[in-house]
């Protein structure tokens, strides 16, 4: 992939990423090297570099589980899929599987955490080497989700030769949307599939690996929990894990439970409480119900491994990291300024200080996320006035430069233009010296678009020059964050 050599590190961003990590020292050397460019950043430097990194206390433990993507092909073709499935079978022309090599490269996040989860971005089974792969695991819980139709009595038998502890078949039901939309055939393959793996684990005296289900609920599909919940129990299957489609266009969302969120909730709810009574394990997210709003589960427990290897992701959401992994250790990464922010933000326990994308995801805030998925008639074209402003910032017309930015913000319903407005109206605050200012505008860019590396490295250093006690924010946080837990 040309992307990871694009965006292997130049100066700049070495600099920000050794200060993202603490290492300021390491940093104020390279600073040597810039011709003016990152000025602001040294001059906040040289005034804090004795100063305690800031939120230094909020720690973790390496994540739990890691999920890493092992294939970019996929040939469903299933209308609802967020990874560019739905209308294509490749996502790109020359890389079509993660190598042995790039795998190699997660091994020390995998050897500290417990499970390992191979899932998509397109179809697992589609690598060859996901057998190598799952071996390499051994001694973890290892889970694999796949559609199921490239399944044979051969790759199932290298599957359990590998110690693979559960396969998670991805199947929907009869929708439209979702995979084999909605053909009966489809189904029937999938149901077969299922009966292959417990007859082989009987053949070969395995009890692995466990079979689980992962159905995707819209509309269409609701009304038949119940049925797939007695097939599943009959089948043997330990648990039917309940996910939502989330729209990425308007005839999805037409199709979507968040045109009628509450109606839907409260059948879904009903469904997944008596599947329970029934004995099969029916979950929605780490949960038996869903909520209008609820604390997020993916917080210090998964790191992710998509497309981009060196930057992860955090959950299965937009939110991923402004920091590349550079050879730093698992713990190094894992407990970097960003990781130490965002739990920060999420320790508080209240709306307005968490990122945007977590505010209005659908797994933290169904409710919200409903609401912001509501058909909108606004024509507003932020990308004309960002160009433009810049144009003009350019030219030194800042004043003008300023009220496109704010209109940016004030009219704009894509958190990641209005993030970028106000990065640009911090920098001015820094130029002006107007620190307190700058601190306010870079904690607002940072919750709007939480990838900015540059407003990040600002952030810290305005935390290290303004916050008079970081022991008492941490100690607020960890009060915050136990009661809510």
């Amino acid at each position: 992939m040309e992307f990871e050599q694009r965006d292997w590190p130049n100066l700049q961003n070495k600099v920000l990423s050794a200060i993202l990590v603490d290492d300021l020292k390491e940093a104020k050397r390279l600073l040597n090297q810039d011709d003016g460019a990152l000025s602001g950043i040294s001059e906040l430097l040289g005034k804090v570099i004795d100063k305690p990194a800031p939120l230094k206390s909020l720690t973790a433990q390496p994540p739990k589980e890691i999920h890493t993507a092992v294939s970019y092909t996929c040939g469903i073709g299933c209308k609802m899929c967020g990874s560019g499935f739905h209308n294509k079978t490749s996502l790109f022309e020359d890389y079509k599987q993660l190598s042995p090599e790039q795998f190699d490269e997660v091994l020390p996040w995998i050897d500290s955490a417990g499970l390992v989860v191979y899932v998509g971005q397109g179809e697992t089974l589609d690598n060859p080497h996901i057998y190598d792969f799952v071996k390499k695991s051994a001694g973890k819980q290892s889970a694999l989700t796949t559609s199921g139709v490239p399944l044979t009595r051969e790759k199932l038998k290298r599957l359990i030769q590998s110690s693979l502890q559960t396969i998670n078949f991805s199947f929907d039901g009869l929708t439209a949307a979702g995979h084999g939309s909605g053909n009966e055939k489809y189904s029937q393959t999938i149901w077969e599939r299922i009966d292959m793996v417990q007859a082989m684990k009987e053949e070969l005296k395995s009890e692995t690996p466990h079979v689980m289900i992962t159905m995707v609920l819209n509309k269409e599909n609701v009304g038949q929990m119940e049925e797939m919940v007695d097939t599943a129990k009959a089948k043997g299957i330990f648990l039917l894990q309940l996910d939502v489609m989330v729209p990425h266009n308007p005839e999805l969302y037409e199709q979507s439970i968040f045109t009628d969120f509450k109606y839907y909730q409260k059948k879904i709810n009903e469904e997944i409480k008596k599947g329970n009574e029934k004995g099969l394990w029916v979950r929605i997210g780490d949960d038996v119900e869903i909520k209008d709003s609820q604390p997020c589960h993916f917080i210090d427990k998964m790191l992710i491994f998509n497309l981009d290897r060196y930057l992860p992701s955090v959950c299965c959401g937009p939110i991923t990291m402004p920091l590349k992994i550079q050879g730093y250790t698992t713990d190094t990464y894992w407990n970097s300024f960003p990781f130490r922010y965002f739990r920060y933000m999420h320790g508080t326990g209240e709306s307005e200080t968490l990122p945007v994308a977590c505010d209005t995801c659908w797994a933290m805030n169904p409710l919200k996320f409903a609401e912001k998925m509501q058909p909108n008639n606004s024509d507003f074209k932020a990308r004309p006035l960002y160009l433009e402003a810049a144009e003009l910032k350019n030219n030194n017309q800042w004043n003008q430069a300023e009220k496109n930015y704010k209109t940016i913000i004030q009219n704009s319903d894509n958190p990641v233009w209005q993030g970028k407005a106000y990065f640009h109206l911090a920098e001015r605050e820094i130029q002006e010296k107007n620190y307190p200012k700058a601190y306010f505008m870079f904690k607002e860019t940072v919750k709007s678009y939480f990838g900015h590396q540059l407003a990040f490295t600002y952030l810290y250093l305005l935390m290290m020059l303004l916050e008079k006690n970081q022991d008492e924010i941490s100690q607020k946080h960890a009060e915050t964050a136990l009661e809510h837990a």
